[in-house]
């Protein structure tokens, strides 16, 4: 597996909404329409031509920069994209003058709190009220909660 990681282009977003129908193809359409204003990166992760995996960096959240969203498909899972995309997001970052990343994760989020650890995110303390959801975050709705945790990484940190 050799992932590259890009900034989505239009011609990825049927492949977005169709093959990581992990969010609303609407949210899909947004998110584009809020990297072409530049207050958003839409990343897309690929093994070779196939899509595997996307992210956000939002420019523009309660957390700047945040990164946001972030899907690996079960096929590419523990093979490297879901590194090669946070690095990307926090290159990203870098280079727009951010010192550091925030992200905002449920708890009970079993797939994702341990990789955002090993990428080096900590927890905050803090927590967000999310009411409803942009994704869906657990397998099992009964499972949500309903205050995210904050994370960080610092962008200085070596």
């Amino acid at each position: 597996m050799s992932i590259t990681v890009r900034s989505a282009t239009e011609e990825d977003l049927p492949a977005i909404r169709d093959h990581l129908g992990q969010t609303d193809p609407r949210l899909v359409d947004e998110h584009f329409r809020l990297q072409r204003e530049g207050r958003m990166f839409v990343a897309v992760a690929l093994d070779d031509d196939e899509l595997v995996g996307t992210a956000l960096l939002d420019l523009n959240s309660e957390m700047t920069p945040e990164l946001r969203n972030m899907f690996v498909a079960p096929s590419a899972r523990r093979r490297g994209a879901g590194k090669a995309l946070s690095q990307w997001v926090e290159q990203k970052a870098r280079e727009a003058g951010h010192t550091a990343v925030f992200l905002a994760v449920d708890p009970n989020n079993e797939k994702a709190v341990p990789l955002y650890i090993s990428l080096e995110y900590h927890p905050t303390g803090e927590h967000l009220f999310v009411a409803e959801p942009e994704v869906e975050q657990v397998p099992d709705p009964s499972r949500a909660s309903s205050h995210y945790a904050i994370y960080k990484k610092s962008l200085t940190a070596r």
